[in-house]
C-alpha cells in the first residue's frame, strides 16, 4: 500500500468509517448518512475519492467495496480496532508492562473491544472496586490467575463454589503459600468441591490478574516499575471473553494442579 493510499484511508475518519461500514455489506446513501451521522454534502466528496482509488463502487444506487477495497479493509481493520482499544485507555496501556501478555495475544488486542478502565477508590484503597465485585457476582463459571492476594476475593470464590459455579483458580507460588497457611479452612473447602480446580504457577509472570467469567473479562498488569496499582481493564465483549480465556489457559499450561495443601 503506497503512502497516498495510506493517507486516503487514515487521514479521514469519514473515509475510514465508510470503508468499515461497507465491510458489512452494500449501503445506499441514506443508510450511510444515518449510520455515520453525516450529511450528503460532507460524505459525497469522500465517496468520490474512494471510487477514484477503486476502493468502492456504485451499482444501482448502492455503494459497496471493490475486491481491492475488501482486501485492504481486511488487512487494516484489526489495526484500526487495536488503535481504538489503546486510544480509549491510552494512559493505562502506556503506563503498564505489556510483557506479561504472550505475543500472539498481544497482536490480537483489538479483540478486547469496548473496555472500561477501573481504578481504586482512594477512600477504599485496599478493597476491590464494586465494578469488579459485580462482574463476579452470580457467575456460572470463572477462571482466575492472580499473582497477588486480595482478602475480599477468597470468600467470594467460596460463595461461588457453594453455588456450583465452575471455578479454575491459579495462584503464583508466593500467593499459594500464604493462602494455604493463613486461609487453610477456605482452601480446604474449595479443594473439596468437584466444581473447583486449583493450580499453582511459577513466580515471575508479569501479570497481576486475569479473570474471565461468563459475563466479563478483567485484566490487570504491573506498572512500568513492576508495582501493583490496582488498576484494571474490564470488557464484556464476547471476543474479549474468548481472548481472556486463552490468556488464562496459556498460564494454566505452565502451572501444576494441586489437590492438597
Amino acid at each position: 500500500m503506497d503512502s497516498s493510499l495510506i493517507d486516503l484511508v487514515f487521514r479521514s475518519d469519514k473515509r475510514k468509517n465508510l470503508l468499515i461500514l461497507l465491510d458489512s455489506g452494500s449501503k445506499n446513501i441514506d443508510e450511510i448518512k444515518n449510520t455515520l451521522d453525516v450529511t450528503a454534502t460532507s460524505i459525497l466528496p469522500q465517496i468520490k475519492k474512494l471510487i477514484d482509488h477503486d476502493l468502492i463502487v456504485q451499482e444501482d444506487k448502492m455503494y459497496k467495496l471493490t475486491v481491492l477495497g475488501e482486501f485492504i479493509i481486511k488487512k487494516i481493520k484489526p489495526l484500526i480496532n487495536a488503535l481504538d482499544v489503546i486510544e480509549k485507555n491510552n494512559s493505562y496501556w502506556t503506563g503498564h508492562d505489556l510483557n506479561g501478555i504472550p505475543r500472539h495475544l498481544l497482536e490480537r488486542i483489538s479483540e478486547l473491544g469496548d473496555c472500561t478502565f477501573i481504578e481504586p477508590d482512594l477512600n477504599h484503597i485496599y478493597e476491590p472496586s464494586q465494578e469488579i465485585i459485580d462482574s463476579m457476582a452470580n457467575a456460572k463459571h470463572a477462571s482466575t490467575f492472580a499473582s497477588y492476594f486480595n482478602p475480599a476475593y477468597l470468600p467470594l470464590y467460596v460463595e461461588l463454589g457453594r453455588k456450583d459455579a465452575e471455578l479454575s483458580l491459579n495462584f503464583n507460588q508466593s500467593v499459594w503459600n500464604y493462602l494455604s497457611k493463613e486461609h487453610s479452612n477456605m482452601i480446604d473447602e474449595l479443594m473439596g468441591m468437584d466444581n473447583v480446580s486449583l493450580y499453582v504457577s511459577k513466580e515471575g509472570i508479569k501479570l497481576t490478574e486475569i479473570t474471565v467469567t461468563d459475563r466479563t473479562m478483567m485484566l490487570g498488569l504491573f506498572d512500568k516499575n513492576g508495582k501493583f496499582d490496582q488498576q484494571f481493564i474490564i470488557s464484556s465483549e464476547p471476543s474479549a471473553l474468548l481472548w481472556g480465556q486463552e490468556l488464562f489457559d496459556y498460564f494454566k499450561r505452565l502451572s501444576r494442579q494441586v489437590n492438597k495443601i
